[in-house]
This record gives C-alpha cells, sequence and structure tokens, in this order.
C-alpha cells in the first residue's frame, strides 16, 4: 500500500539521517517492520508525552487525533508526518465538516488506529460503526447535514451496503468515497 511504503519510506530516511526517532504507535501493522526498526533504535511511544529531548516523532501511517498534534506542536517537539495522505484526507474533510458543525458518521473498525485518529479530528463526536446492522439502527438530526467517512481498509462492497442504508435513512448524508 502507498502509505504503508511511505511510512516505512519516512523512518528509514529519518534512521539515515541520524534522527532518534519514536514513532507514535507502530509505524504500521506489520511486526517484522516494527522489529526491524526497533533493531535501529526507534522506539515506539504511545503519547506525545513520551518523547524524549532530542528524539524525532515520527507519526504513524494511520494518523493521530488533531489533540496528539497539538500537543507536539505546542511542546516544540520535532515531528515528522507520516500518516497516509489518503488518510490526512479524510482528517482534513471531518475537521472541516464539524467546523461546519455537521455531524459525523465514520465507518469501519472503532478499535482500528486510523478510526480513532479520524474521530480525533472532529472532538471524539463522531458515530462509528462497522457492519449494515448497526447502520439499520443510527438515527439522525434531520436539521444537520452528514459527513460520512471510512476507514481507508474497509471492505468496498460493505462500504456500499452500509451507504446504501445511510442514504436511505438520512437524506442529508454526504457521502465521501
Amino acid at each position: 500500500c502507498f502509505g504503508v511504503s511511505r511510512a516505512v519510506r519516512i523512518t528509514q530516511e529519518g534512521i539515515n539521517e541520524g534522527k532518534k526517532i519514536a514513532t507514535l504507535g507502530p509505524i504500521i501493522h506489520n511486526s517484522a517492520v516494527v522489529d526491524n526498526f526497533a533493531g535501529q533504535g526507534v522506539r515506539i511511544i504511545e503519547t506525545p508525552d513520551e518523547a524524549l529531548p532530542g528524539e524525532t516523532v515520527v507519526i504513524r501511517s494511520h494518523g493521530i487525533k488533531k489533540s496528539e498534534q497539538q500537543i507536539l506542536e505546542d511542546k516544540g517537539i520535532d515531528f515528522i508526518d507520516a500518516t497516509c495522505p489518503f488518510v490526512k484526507k479524510i482528517h482534513n474533510i471531518v475537521n472541516e465538516a464539524f467546523e461546519r458543525g455537521q455531524d459525523i458518521l465514520i465507518i469501519g473498525d472503532k478499535s482500528h488506529p486510523e478510526v480513532i485518529g479520524i474521530n480525533g479530528w472532529c472532538n471524539n463526536t463522531a458515530k462509528v460503526i462497522e457492519n449494515e446492522d448497526e447502520a439499520q439502527k443510527l438515527t439522525f438530526n434531520p436539521e444537520k447535514e452528514v459527513c460520512v467517512v471510512a476507514q481507508t481498509t474497509f471492505r468496498r462492497e460493505l462500504w456500499k451496503k452500509i451507504t446504501k442504508i445511510i442514504k436511505k435513512t438520512c437524506q442529508s448524508a454526504i457521502v465521501f468515497d
């Protein structure tokens, strides 16, 4: 995948430049790659506050919450954003929709780091669903538009089925495919 390859390349470039690297979460979901980086001195941290002086934090391919990025910026922590550009586009869509007062619906795995990160761009206010049954049970405020996005690795056929349900139950859904 392009985003994964890009994140690996960015991390390796940082190592090659002699930077002390910490990744905010595992850079990708591949233990061999993560172990290889660990062998090159890369640490995995879970929060921006765990960054040590002199370290460069690489943001994982899945992205992070807006609040976590704000902490990095506010504390002046050197960081490189290796978020997949497709995921970053979703962050921007969700952030802009949230600022316009729209409700947000994310279709994806509730516990996946990408979905958690996306939700962090709307103050964790999004409804998150994973299947057709959950879509059937959704209710929406008819006074508000609903921005609908998906985890980038979500299955296409299931996405189509769920968005078909959403479009029937919510006249004001704006679906980003």
